[in-house]
């Protein structure tokens, strides 16, 4: 009886401790990557928003169900869903929010410079985390540069391809 209750109160502390840590922890985390891409600011900027090509190139997405010409969904391998919204197509920047069905929604943004060699493009994403023991799991398991990173490495072999058939 004793042992039980020891083990309960042990296991109610570490419990409690998880989720308070979980609270401490900023809920909002930021990646950001940038790339030289070889390729003018315009193919690049076609390829990003050429949301119904993306399974084809990005790691990761199974299939893009189309709601409006500004608002999609991203079918992850996993099952997850992204919903995104474009919210600002100007010049050299690009910006869409999202809302994932795994508890976390966000902003994302692309700068693009035009420079001698290409394109520079600047991916940064800031996902908030709703959940204090998401913001535990996201930590462990998830680097939001190696995923901004990723997507860059994708991008840069989709335009090297595009470049190639002729743009």
């Amino acid at each position: 009886m004793k042992l039980a209750l020891v083990l309960g109160l042990t296991l109610l502390f570490l419990a409690a401790a998880i989720l308070i840590t979980g609270f401490v922890l900023p809920a909002t985390r930021d990646g950001t990557a940038t790339r030289i891409l070889d390729a003018p600011p315009d193919l690049v900027r076609r390829t990003i928003l050429d949301i119904d090509a993306q399974p084809a190139w990005r790691t990761g997405i199974v299939a893009v169900e189309r709601a409006t010409e500004s608002t999609w969904t991203e079918v992850k391998a996993d099952g997850e869903r992204i919903a995104f919204r474009l919210a600002e197509d100007e010049g050299a920047r690009i910006v869409l929010t999202f809302d994932s069905t795994r508890g976390y929604a966000g902003r994302w943004e692309g700068r693009l410079d035009d420079i001698a060699e290409g394109t520079r493009l600047t991916v940064t994403e800031q996902a908030t985390i709703r959940s204090p023991l998401g913001r535990i799991l996201a930590r462990m398991f998830f680097d939001p540069e190696a995923f901004a990173a990723r997507y860059l490495e994708d991008l840069d072999a989709e335009v090297a391809r595009r470049t190639a058939e002729g743009g």
